[in-house]
């Protein structure tokens, strides 16, 4: 009797984990349409992605690592461009703890030195993160741009472009 229940206990929690995963993945293709895009035409929508997005990550952690660190780099990614620049940390830093060794922390890794150098201001967390990322990836393709931000930390950016055109004269910044 003992084991019966047990068994009905577990099908119970394993239907209830199946819908609920089945409820996020149809609301975040919907939310995926609603919100306007690269565009963000209706920030509660994307609002609602970012926590949508964030749960199934967490209920498909352990069965699918890739989706999961998919979901919560477009979850950053949208944070950032919404301007909700914290919980783009946030996400970004949950890539970086949990997933290390996924072959997109990389991309975690950069964007958390990105958003602080470049959103929030925060030159010399953005900076420590960078040279982070340049510890972990030092021949990742990303880390000459690390390099980059670093050595142009805090400069306006008019400043940054006259720089380059003058040590790049055959360059041009529009084809």
């Amino acid at each position: 009797m003992r084991e019966l229940l047990f068994f009905i206990l577990f099908a119970n929690a394993f239907l209830a984990c199946t819908d609920k995963e089945a409820t996020l993945r149809g609301r975040l293709a919907a939310l995926d349409k609603e919100f306007g895009g690269a565009a963000v035409t209706d920030t509660s929508k994307a609002q609602e992605f970012i926590v949508t997005a964030e749960q199934l990550a967490s209920i498909v952690e352990k069965s699918d690592t890739n989706q999961s660190v998919e979901l919560l780099l477009k979850a950053a990614g949208l944070a950032k461009t919404v301007g909700s620049f914290d919980k783009s940390l946030a996400l970004y830093k949950t890539v970086t703890e949990r997933f290390s060794q996924h072959p997109q922390a990389s991309t975690a890794f950069f964007m958390v030195g990105f958003v602080y150098a470049n959103d929030l201001r925060e030159l010399e967390k953005g900076k420590a993160a960078y040279e982070l990322f340049l510890e972990k990836y030092p021949n990742d393709p990303m880390a000459e741009s690390a390099r980059g931000e670093i050595r142009n930390l805090g400069r306006p950016a008019d400043e940054i472009i006259k720089d380059f055109m003058q040590n790049n004269p055959d360059s041009t910044l529009v084809n």
